[in-house]
């Protein structure tokens, strides 16, 4: 059997971040003290030990399971159908055995992978919509993620509250809530509701226009400040890039810095240009596809580079919902 199907976060960094102490829920079971010797030489037996199937831990170790009757240092086996742990210890005895710690658990690594993945496939069930990867140059966040950190918060917290609920329902309970609550407010909630967007959302966010810095000299103190328009293509993402540099000062008139900007083509993205040598003047100037972007003042390098990403197209599936109180008189 095999799954394309992605998770969408870690079982490591991602679950910490969500619960600091998600160690504390890992499993483990103390078994009973009544370990006896089998006859055979450093080989002992715990009957009616209850299930061992997943991993044995003697004082914090991780014991070795095998298929056939244990002759080595730390090797164990369970038997399912007599309920019969075998273990073999070359040095100490039943006595030593019956005072140590012996526990039975799934192994930590698997029961967190496992949750993990339930909790990515209950996310893609509950989304009304699919998830996509932010894969490729540009379109990940600053955590540099495959994947949206709201959707890779949200299964790490259905994964915590899974490992956590078996022993305290009500810190289980709080830790869902930030997902999915009775008010609507988690962030799958709103999500589903569109208060929350995704990068992949042709939304509103896209279409006031998103502005990214692509690269900029450390010696630059000025910049775009502001974006208006309203696009007049489905999609698209427009170069603007510092032709001339210098300086910028209010109350003075600037001559010398300038930008062009460039759209896509046929051919593809940033490369039909639009504005040329066109003078920065501080105030709303025409960018492409009827967007307009404002800079300030400041120092500008020649090649600093911004992109603003534009949509023309709203998916209304992820509009966020609006209410209205209606009230009779």
């Amino acid at each position: 059997m095999s799954t394309y199907e992605s998770t969408y976060c870690n079982t490591t960094t991602d679950l910490l971040f969500v619960e600091p102490n998600i160690s504390q829920y890992d499993g483990k079971r103390v078994l009973a003290s009544n370990w006896v010797a089998s006859g055979t030489t450093h080989l002992f037996y715990l009957y009616n030990s209850g299930d061992v199937s997943g991993q044995l831990y003697l004082d914090g170790q991780e014991m070795t399971s095998t298929t056939s009757q244990p002759s080595s240092d730390n090797e164990y086996r369970y038997t399912a159908s007599t309920d019969l742990l075998e273990l073999y210890q070359s040095s100490g005895s039943a006595n030593t055995l019956n005072s140590s710690m012996v526990e039975a658990s799934s192994d930590w690594s698997t029961l967190k992978s496992d949750a993990v993945k339930r909790a990515s496939d209950f996310v893609r069930g509950y989304l009304p919509f699919p998830i996509y990867p932010n894969k490729g140059v540009g379109t990940q966040g600053s955590t540099e993620r495959d994947f949206p950190e709201i959707v890779i918060r949200a299964t790490a917290a259905l994964a915590c509250e899974s490992l956590v609920r078996p022993y305290d329902n009500e810190r289980a309970d709080l830790i869902k809530n930030q997902v999915i609550n009775d008010q609507g407010s988690g962030y799958l909630d709103m999500l589903r509701t569109g208060q929350i967007h995704l990068y992949q959302s042709e939304t509103e966010y896209k279409k006031r226009g998103i502005l990214r810095i692509i690269s900029q000299n450390t010696s630059s103190t000025g910049g775009i400040v502001d974006v208006k328009g309203t696009p007049s293509y489905s999609w698209d993402k427009i170069k603007i890039i510092i032709s001339n540099g210098g300086t910028i000062t209010e109350g003075a008139a600037n001559t010398t810095v300038k930008f062009n900007s460039f759209i896509g083509n046929e051919n593809g993205l940033k490369l039909e240009q639009m504005a040329s040598e066109e003078i920065i003047d501080c105030y709303w100037q025409l960018v492409g596809h009827s967007m307009y972007v404002r800079f300030s003042s400041g120092v500008y390098i020649t090649n600093d580079e911004f992109e603003l990403e534009i949509s023309g197209t709203i998916d209304h599936r992820l509009t966020p919902i609006k209410r209205v109180q209606m009230t009779r008189k």
